[in-house]
């Protein structure tokens, strides 16, 4: 069984700009082993520095090969169902697209950078063209809609700091 499940890893690996855009997707964010979901999410345009992978879920939105992409640090911890948001429109609206409100601030595109040693917790979103600094904590479910300093803890929706990891507690 664990020779049938290496040669899939290998024939997945080694065949991925022949795959299908949607199989690459799917791949992507829900394949079991993070080595091949590494592998096809930099294909989409995810890049990853030593010693970092995203956990099963993650999605960089649009996720395709497109111009944008989400640049990972060292020894970032991304645990499941995090959303990267590269691109943020109402692509299928007509009338709503007409009003300056959607056109100039709602609808919004930009690399996204998470920088060393980042910790992002389940079920997090981050919005286009933002800013995570080294050693930030994310809290699961929060969602990022502006740049976060760096060794800040970052809760609620919009993320909001709530301490610097750096400060002891007072007891």
């Amino acid at each position: 069984m664990e020779r049938k499940a290496e040669r899939e890893k290998r024939f997945l690996c080694k065949n991925v700009d022949i795959m299908p855009a949607r199989y690459k997707k799917f791949i992507a964010s829900y394949y079991p082993d993070a080595n091949v979901r590494k592998k096809y999410l930099e294909d989409i345009g995810v890049e990853f520095q030593e010693n970092s992978f995203a956990n099963i879920g993650f999605v960089k939105i649009p996720n395709t090969n497109a111009r944008e992409k989400v640049v990972i640090g060292k020894n970032v911890s991304i645990a499941p169902n995090v959303t990267c948001i590269c691109e943020a429109n109402a692509n299928n609206g007509k009338e709503i697209n007409q009003y300056a409100y959607v056109a100039e601030k709602a609808t919004s595109r930009g690399d996204i950078y998470i920088e060393d040693e980042v910790w992002i917790g389940a079920g997090a979103v981050i919005l286009p063209g933002i800013r995570i600094g080294r050693c930030a904590v994310v809290g699961a479910g929060s969602v990022v809609t502006k740049d976060l300093e760096a060794y800040g803890v970052y809760v609620g929706a919009p993320a909001r700091k709530i301490r610097d990891i750096r400060e002891k507690d007072g007891d």
